[in-house]
């Protein structure tokens, strides 16, 4: 049970919404209860957003290194953004989804602007492109390309090309189709995810789908491979009921 004075968890919020709306199938506009009306105040766990940042991998098949928080990073969890279809990659987490259902509906796909300051997350991110380790280089191209450093965002999946075989393989084009996404490349994005035939990805694929049927259909197999627990199961049961086409 949440404390009274506590911010709600994203799964509480999730529970919650899903628990109205299916009571009262209204415009999710509507609803009492939305996962992100805490817009302005709402603060995730830093541990839980890189737990989150991880994720992928595991999903994916492999094991990433246990590394801690790089700097700023908390910072960096409390930016304000305009991305509204949240890849499930390295580097990124659930809680990153800050849009109101109606701003989700009237949003349109762009390439993310770089961001200023964040020395020291940037400074991490050079350090990772000479690390030689896959998970760094993977986390490190999906920081980059949130903070719109395209130069260093594909280095790092150029240096991770080397390092990516094997089961690793699937990551890195996992990888590379969230770093085009976020160019705003989404045709190239999609065609990339449709070659990736694993549960993990099906939730990328439901990005931009026209036909809601066809997305959820998506949403539904990658919830169903995706732990209870993560934020990104949560998120992808939103997506499922939110106009993201």
């Amino acid at each position: 049970m949440t404390p009274p004075n506590a911010q709600p968890s994203l799964h509480e919020l999730t529970a919650r919404f899903l628990a109205n709306r299916a009571a009262s199938p209204v415009d999710p506009i509507e609803s009492e209860v939305q996962p992100h009306e805490v817009i302005g105040g709402f603060q995730a766990p830093v541990k839980a957003t890189w737990d989150e940042a991880t994720a992928a991998l595991r999903f994916l098949g492999v094991s990433p290194e246990k590394l801690a928080c790089p700097p700023e990073w908390a910072a960096f969890v409390a930016l304000e953004t305009d991305l509204v279809l949240v890849p499930l990659a390295a580097g990124f987490f659930p809680q990153r989804f800050r849009k109101l259902p109606g701003q989700v509906a009237q949003a349109k796909h762009r390439s993310v602007s770089q961001v200023p300051g964040f020395s020291g997350l940037r400074g991490w991110v050079r350090k990772a492109l000479k690390s030689g380790s896959p998970t760094h280089l993977l986390i490190a191209a999906g920081i980059a390309a949130q903070l719109g450093d395209w130069a260093d965002a594909e280095t790092a999946l150029s240096e991770a090309e080397a390092v990516c075989t094997g089961d690793w393989n699937a990551a890195l084009k996992n990888q590379r189709a969230a770093v085009a996404w976020l160019k705003g490349e989404a045709v190239v994005a999609r065609q990339q995810w449709a070659q990736l035939d694993h549960p993990t990805s099906a939730f990328n694929r439901s990005f931009g789908m026209v036909s809601g049927h066809e997305k959820n259909d998506e949403l539904l197999a990658a919830t169903k491979d995706l732990p209870e627990t993560s934020g990104w199961r949560h998120l992808a049961s939103l997506y499922q009921l939110l106009p993201t086409g």
